[in-house]
């Protein structure tokens, strides 16, 4: 009864995480694309503060989830999660192990979570840029002028303080800058702010100065271009200049990628019937290896050595026998683990001879445990078992019932606490960009270390694990 208890538990424990990793998911690039298009695109306004803490609080959550999974039960191998999807995937009922089913799951998940991916790593990319080149004094004096209604003005300059800037006469220049303002009582008030100008100022030089008609208390914003002036009204983060080469590129460069990957390497595909016209094999899992596909002499890609090198493609697969004939089926896996998980296991090889993608037929390993692996075989491979006699027509059994095996779905238990605790640190820095109303080099720092600090997390992870590895290879060495 105690071992039954803890294998239920283990079971429950697998279905967890891929409920808690579906969530995030979804949450993380979400938040990520709203905060990107918001910092971009929207100025300072009562939907651009919702969005943003609408936003922090979902990635928020997720690094939460995925802190209390990785306490939980984090630090495992990707083979222990490929273990552990297998026999989560392998208590489904069915009429008997030698039938084949009538009906293929899904793989909604699967693309949904690569894709993910994809859409996170380049909107990241575009989001780190832009804070750390964020002139984020679009608050402050700039958003109470906006509000009592300033105009813009041109007005000299009576004194600069602090300033830095380049040897000439045209490099640009940070400075505190002060005008006169009329008062309305008589006289002229001085007004000082900072700005980043084009050129190197001087005392009797013109700026645009915003400020508020009667109000010279409120203060003023300037510089020695208007459309910065205005950009600092409106509240934007990034000039109108940085929007339109930073947000058609992070676009353009997230559509093409997604769509590149989900043309040739997704394996996304619908629930589907299986019918006579599907073939079938009866298989068992050897292990792994790797398969070399070259152009056959003749053809055009084989027209010289160069174009043959170029179309020849190795793929790392998990390696099926049939009647003594080593078939190789590839998919979205770590292919060792895969290997060493799923070896030894037998079941059917699936697939509809008019599925094709590229040079790959859509296949679907179906384990006599009840999983179903969905991956692809190469064309030529398939006809050649078709050649040889290996298939036959498929029988499915209406009574049959398999479920999906997916092996990233533990994604979140293979880190450890310092890989997670890089994005922790990482999620700091960003939040300290979005909310801190300020401008300086300490944004670029900032910047550098949210970039970094997953990678050094993840980097004392695998330190980490190798040097387990040495120790228990040692130990093992002097038994």
């Amino acid at each position: 009864m105690s071992g039954k208890w803890t294998f239920d538990k283990v079971v429950n424990d697998i279905r967890t995480y891929p409920r808690c990793g579906r969530f995030v998911t979804m949450a993380v690039p979400l938040a990520l694309v709203s905060l990107t298009a918001t910092w971009l695109f929207l100025g300072a306004a009562p939907v651009r503060t919702a969005i943003l803490w609408s936003s922090l609080s979902s990635l928020a959550a997720a690094l939460v989830i995925w802190v209390v999974a990785v306490l939980r039960d984090g630090d495992r191998s990707r083979g222990e999660s490929y273990g552990r999807a297998v026999r989560a995937a392998s208590v489904s009922p069915g009429s008997g192990p030698a039938t084949v089913p009538l009906r293929m799951s899904g793989t909604r998940w699967l693309p949904i979570r690569y894709g993910a991916v994809i859409v996170t790593s380049f909107t990241l990319t575009a989001l780190w840029v832009t804070l750390a080149a964020a002139d984020a004094r679009g608050t402050g004096t700039s958003a109470v002028l906006a509000r009592e209604g300033a105009v813009i003005e041109q007005r000299p300059i009576v004194r600069i303080e602090n300033q830095d800037a380049g040897s000439g006469a045209r490099s640009s220049a940070t400075a505190d800058y002060t005008v006169l303002l009329p008062s309305p009582t008589g006289g002229d008030v001085p007004a000082t702010f900072r700005a980043d100008t084009n050129r190197r100022q001087g005392i009797g030089s013109e700026l645009y100065v915003a400020s508020v008609p009667g109000k010279p208390e409120l203060g003023a914003v300037g510089d020695d271009r208007r459309a910065e002036v205005e950009r600092q009204l409106d509240g934007r983060a990034v000039e109108i200049g940085s929007v339109w080469v930073i947000g058609p590129l992070w676009l353009l460069a997230t559509l093409a990628a997604t769509m590149s990957w989900c043309l040739t390497e997704s394996i996304r595909r619908p629930i589907r019937t299986v019918t006579p016209d599907w073939l079938t094999l009866r298989v068992t899992v050897t292990g792994t290896g790797q398969h070399t596909e070259a152009p056959q002499p003749g053809c055009p890609e084989a027209a010289d050595e160069k174009k043959r090198r170029a179309n020849t493609r190795q793929l790392p697969c998990l390696m099926l026998e049939c009647r003594d004939q080593q078939l190789p089926f590839h998919s979205q896996m770590g292919i060792d683990a895969a290997g060493s998980v799923l070896s030894g296991t037998r079941g059917w090889l699936l697939w509809h001879p008019g599925q094709r993608r590229g040079r790959d037929v859509l296949a679907e390993l179906v384990g006599d445990d009840g999983w179903q692996l969905p991956g692809a075989i190469p064309v030529r491979v398939a006809e050649q078992a078709v050649v040889a006699g290996l298939t036959e027509p498929a029988q499915p059994d209406p009574e049959r019932r398999v479920r999906l095996l997916d092996l990233g779905a533990g994604w979140m238990v293979t880190a450890s606490l310092p890989g997670v605790m890089g994005f922790a640190v990482a999620f700091g820095c960003l939040a300290a960009l979005l909310l801190v109303p300020d401008d300086g080099a300490w944004r670029w720092w900032t910047a550098v270390a949210g970039v970094l600090a997953p990678g050094v997390g993840f980097t004392m992870q695998a330190m980490a694990r190798m040097d387990s590895e040495a120790a228990a290879q040692q130990l093992q060495g002097r038994r």
